[in-house]
C-alpha cells in the first residue's frame, strides 16, 4: 500500500515537472508597458526571478531580464492588479511585436 502511494507521489511530481517543460515551450510572458505602474508586486510573487524594474525617460516598469527562466507559471499575472502581464504563444508574440 506505501508502494502505490509512494509511486502516485512520484508519478503527479513528475508529470508537473512534464507540464511546466512543455509550456515553457510554448509560452512567454508579456509586459503591457502602457498598464505597468512599477508597483513590483508581480517581481516579489516570480520565484524564478525572471523580471526586473528598470527606468527610462517614461518611468519605472518591469521588463523581463530571463526570459529563459520563465516557466510561465502565471504568479505574477495573479499578482498584477493592474493587467500589465500576460502568458501568450510564443509565435503570437513574433507577430505582436
Amino acid at each position: 500500500m506505501v508502494y502505490y502511494i509512494v509511486g502516485a507521489i512520484l508519478l503527479l511530481w513528475f508529470l508537473g515537472g512534464l507540464s511546466r517543460k512543455l509550456r515553457r515551450r510554448n509560452k512567454v510572458i508579456h509586459i503591457v508597458e502602457d498598464n505597468c505602474t512599477g508597483c513590483k508586486r508581480c517581481i516579489k510573487r516570480c520565484r524564478r526571478q525572471v523580471l526586473d524594474l528598470a527606468g527610462d525617460e517614461t518611468g519605472k516598469h518591469v521588463v523581463v531580464k530571463h526570459p529563459d527562466k520563465c516557466t510561465a507559471c502565471g504568479d505574477c499575472v495573479k499578482a498584477c492588479k493592474f493587467n500589465a502581464l500576460e502568458i501568450m504563444d510564443k509565435r503570437e508574440r513574433k507577430y505582436k511585436s
